[in-house]
């Protein structure tokens, strides 16, 4: 809910594994695939800050109410809000099951941080050390930023139709951020092997 990675409470989580060698299949990922099988939870605010000590700021609160119908649904309290507790054991069992060895983030000053830390205190950091190892984590935006010499930006659109994609694509939803992210990588690769993009 802030730039704070050690006291901002979370406000969601969503999470996938993918497979490397879909993106130069005759099968590759698309848009909607992702995003209708991706798992995300969402985080009781309230609990975080009353229970662990979590915080924001005013302005980390305007600029989310400043935001869109959509988004602004992600700092208020629902129904389906859940515990770190819930949270950190959903999740583990997701990656104990997958057995992952690479995985990756937007950014690994940032979302690993906050994984480690909303682990750590549930009681959780021997078991998502071992279950996702910190040497195998990858960040997409340098590797999306290094393909291109850093010439195009990490945040480029990931299928041949811009329009469409500014139709579908929502900013700051985390469902669509990891799907975003995982057609950028896809992208990259067809581009790098000479295969047809793939569309929405």
């Amino acid at each position: 809910m802030g730039q704070d990675v050690l006291a901002v409470p979370i406000l969601d989580v969503a999470y996938t594994t993918f497979d490397w060698s879909r993106f130069t299949s005759d099968n590759p990922y698309t848009f909607q695939e992702l995003t209708m099988n991706m798992p995300t939870l969402k985080a009781d605010v309230k609990d975080q800050v009353d229970r662990f000590g979590c915080s924001f700021t005013q302005r980390d609160l305007a600029w989310w109410t400043s935001q869109g119908p959509e988004q602004k649904k992600k700092i208020s309290p629902s129904t389906n809000d859940l515990t770190l507790e819930v949270i950190c054991d959903t999740l583990l069992k997701y990656v104990q099951k997958q057995k992952i060895g690479i995985w990756w983030s937007r950014g690994n000053s940032f979302d690993p941080v906050l994984l480690h830390r909303i682990m750590r205190d549930t009681g959780n950091t021997d078991a998502i050390n071992k279950a996702l190892q910190f040497w195998n984590v990858r960040d997409t935006r340098t590797y999306i930023d290094a393909k291109f010499d850093f010439k195009v930006r990490n945040t480029m659109c990931p299928v041949p139709s811009k329009e469409k994609w500014k139709e579908v694509f929502k900013g700051h939803d985390s469902t669509h951020d990891v799907a975003a992210d995982i057609l950028r990588l896809q992208a990259v690769v067809r581009g790098e092997n000479d295969l047809t993009q793939v569309d929405l």
